[in-house]
């Protein structure tokens, strides 16, 4: 029985079974980082309303982007694990979240 992909070598180590599965299925990357995107906002979202009866969207949306931001920069650091295209993507959206950000509040509140 023949399997869909070869399967990784254990021998190299996690990060090149990590590697392998990750170029083996390409939509694993922008599948972690809107995962960890949507935990964030919507987790922080969810408790601002529990704990204050509103939520800040903006502000959320600026915590989010940054933290899948620091999970793309670690997945660039050994090469496999995110294209370059999703890199950019991921920067792009920190810099309209910011906007967003800046746009929506006065200087005196951020």
């Amino acid at each position: 029985m023949g399997y869909l992909y070869t399967l990784p070598n254990s021998t190299a180590g996690i990060d090149a079974i990590a590697i392998e599965t990750f170029s083996s299925f390409p939509w694993m990357t922008p599948l972690i980082l809107m995962f960890v995107f949507f935990t964030v906002f919507l987790g922080g979202i969810t408790r601002q309303k529990i704990r204050t009866g509103t939520a800040d969207y903006p502000t959320w949306s600026v915590i989010a982007s940054l933290s899948i931001l620091i999970v793309a920069l670690l997945f660039s650091v050994a090469a496999g694990f995110i294209r370059p295209d999703w890199l950019v993507i991921v920067v792009s959206l920190n810099i309209l979240s910011a906007i967003w950000l800046f746009l929506d509040k006065r200087s005196s509140e951020i």
